[in-house]
């Protein structure tokens, strides 16, 4: 047993630059059939790479272990021995999130149990097993998980129901590297001919490409607006329009643009991910963008120079069915113009 614990401690270490889920397990068997063993006790180790596919959430490899199972009488006599039960098995895990802390998960797989020594109708075998599980999301990166299985061996069909607590840590990974933002200014200086610039953008009016563009936008050579964002790599909690520490160093960025290029307004862009009614993510994308506001007015940018706008859960950047994808929707951009 305990060169497999190491085995799977050395795997994980190997996978530590991807995003991966180790689970601590403990439980209980409850073999039916012709066995002829007794319920059992067990503990295991799980290894799982996360995926972000539609129809696969998690690849798992696991490993159960009982010590000293006890075998029933056989024919009314004492069978005299106990066996250690080793159960090694891959199951494919499909995740359905119910809120951004509570998931249910379904998993089917296959495996083989290793017996220390043989009775009755209890040997070593191959099985498939399914089952279900609810996983209650702790914080990001740990969860606790209860789960329900059905072993099946494939050479008799006996059933062992399996029930277990598990403890899971998310590791690997890296967050994503965020666009560096620009705070280089757009020269507007034109000079002016019998040509015209109706919309005031520095654009003569036979180049411009968007004509009627809003005045003091930036714009390119074509006279197309052109948006200078910043987007915060920090990310709010769930259900929370609270600044961490880190957010708060990611809007002192966006306020040295601000103080560089004094000619430059901001405007807030609040998201949320899509967990909950629209309406209040809409309330709570705004809250967001306002509280960002409130902390760059504290870092002395004035308030005219500013302006706060949500979009709820209707612009997200990743996906809404993964709990990193959701964590980076919950975020606030700005948008730079003059």
């Amino acid at each position: 047993m305990k060169k497999i614990l190491l085995a799977l401690c050395a795997a994980s270490a190997m996978f530590a630059n991807n995003s991966y889920e180790l689970t601590i397990v403990g439980g209980y068997a409850h073999p039916e059939g012709t066995q002829g063993i007794d319920d059992q006790k067990l503990m295991g180790l799980r290894l799982a790479r996360n995926l972000d596919l539609s129809w696969l959430s998690q690849l798992e490899l696991g490993f159960d272990y009982t010590p000293k199972a006890t075998f029933e009488h056989n024919n009314g006599k004492s069978v005299g021995y106990d066996t250690n039960i080793a159960r090694y098995y891959l199951n494919l895990v499909k995740d359905f999130a119910i809120t951004d802390k509570f998931s249910i998960y379904a998993l089917a797989g296959a495996g083989y149990q290793d017996l220390s020594k043989e009775a009755n109708d209890a040997n070593d075998d191959g099985f498939g097993q399914a089952g279900l599980g609810l996983k209650f999301n702790v914080v990001d990166n740990f969860a606790i998980k209860l789960e329900a299985r059905d072993a099946i061996t494939f050479k008799d069909g006996a059933n062992t129901f399996l029930y277990t607590l598990g403890f899971a840590s998310g590791f690997g990974g890296g967050a994503k590297a965020e666009p560096e933002a620009t705070s280089t200014a757009v020269e507007s200086v034109v000079a002016q001919t019998v040509d015209g610039d109706d919309d005031n953008d520095g654009v003569l009016n036979s180049k411009d490409q968007c004509p009627g563009t809003p005045a003091g936008a930036i714009v390119d050579e074509n006279g197309c607006e052109k948006v200078i964002r910043l987007s915060l790599s920090a990310n709010f909690e769930s259900d929370s329009a609270t600044l961490s520490p880190e957010y708060i160093a990611k809007i002192d960025e966006v306020a040295k643009v601000l103080v560089q290029n004094s000619e430059y307004k901001v405007l807030l862009e609040g998201h949320t991910d899509a967990t909950g009614s629209e309406e209040y993510n809409q309330k709570l994308s705004e809250k967001r963008a306002q509280a960002v506001a409130a902390e760059l007015i504290k870092m002395g940018v004035s308030k005219d120079r500013i302006q706060t706008i949500g979009y709820g859960e209707l612009s997200p950047i990743a996906t809404n069915k993964t709990k990193e994808g959701r964590a980076q929707n919950r975020r606030v951009d700005a948008k730079f113009r003059n």
